[in-house]
């Protein structure tokens, strides 16, 4: 599979993710928490950013060298009126919230030091693959005072807008999805393009359907835990395989046609990839996957590739 033979074919079934966000800013009085000031900015998502978290999508789904930026730590990054730098590290991994069209992460972070200054422009970092990659910038203005308390919450919005057969699962925790199989045996035989075999070591046959898999049957999709797995996670470097692909700020999961249903995620913190007929199943690591990320069902296809192509625009 050679990226130059992605391109504009009907194989690919497309999904828009629109990427925006805002930083929100709470001050209250360290002994009186009734006096809250509240600030609200709009953020600027970098294109740098989302190409990076591309990048490190890669590394944990297909084994790649990530070249991307890697800030020292994660977390909001202010920088002052005096051009200090202060990095508020987050409280909790990020919430998750989700619509019937959308994904919203929220990165919060505290400053309850004694310290005083004026911040006049933040950073957000977030982490992927075990790299921390500055995804966003914000010029809020906000003043903390040494009796202060300064709390600091960045909304990211992930707008999924699927197109043609492919829908959106909003999924709020991970969901799982494949097949149930009895047992395994090495490498597969049954693929329909010559060579798509070869990138799946394991087969078995009697197999059936579990999780999201056997809920919508002969369906294509995408879930929330694909967007929200890109902005943070804590994986590391995925083995080596070659069904993920980006270009710019383009993503594309795909293999040879092999049989017509195609799937992807983690499995034990490990990339996994399926391909089956609903009894035939080859697969890289697991039979099934939690989270699962996408399905792709196409029983008839004139085109050697089948995946999913999305663009993250901001």
């Amino acid at each position: 599979m050679e990226c130059n033979k992605l391109g504009l074919g009907k194989r690919f079934l497309k999904v828009r993710a629109k990427v925006t966000g805002f930083l929100i800013a709470k001050i209250e009085k360290r002994n009186a928490p009734e006096q809250v000031i509240i600030v609200k900015k709009r953020n600027t998502i970098l294109t740098t950013g989302l190409q990076n978290l591309l990048n490190a999508f890669q590394t944990y789904m297909s084994g790649v060298k990530y070249l991307g930026e890697n800030a020292p730590s994660p977390g909001i990054v202010i920088t002052t009126s005096s051009g200090q730098q202060i990095t508020l590290s987050f409280l909790t991994p990020p919430a998750l919230s989700v619509t019937s069209n959308s994904a919203i992460l929220s990165f919060t972070a505290r400053d309850d030091t004694t310290n005083s200054y004026t911040g006049t422009s933040e950073e957000l970092v977030t982490t992927s693959a075990g790299y921390n990659i500055p995804i966003a910038t914000s010029n809020l203005s906000v003043t903390k005072d040494s009796d202060e308390i300064l709390t600091m919450t960045w909304v990211i919005t992930i707008s999924v807008s699927p197109s043609g057969s492919i829908i959106y699962i909003p999924t709020l925790t991970p969901q799982g999805g494949g097949w149930s199989c009895p047992s395994t045996t090495s490498g597969c035989g049954h693929c329909v393009e010559s060579g798509a075999n070869s990138a799946f070591s394991t087969s078995w046959d009697g197999c059936s359907s579990s999780g999201l898999t056997s809920q919508y049957p002969q369906s294509s999709f995408v879930t929330t835990q694909l967007f929200t797995d890109m902005f943070y996670n804590t994986y590391g470097t995925g083995s080596s395989n070659p069904f993920t692909s980006y270009v710019d700020t383009t993503l594309y999961i795909y293999t040879l046609y092999c049989m017509e249903y195609f799937t992807a995620g983690i499995s034990s913190r490990t990339n996994n990839f399926c391909s089956s007929n609903g009894s035939i199943l080859c697969y890289t690591y697991s039979s099934g996957s939690n989270p699962i990320y996408l399905q792709v069902y196409i029983p008839n296809l004139t085109e050697p590739y089948m995946g999913v192509q999305i663009e993250f625009t901001t």
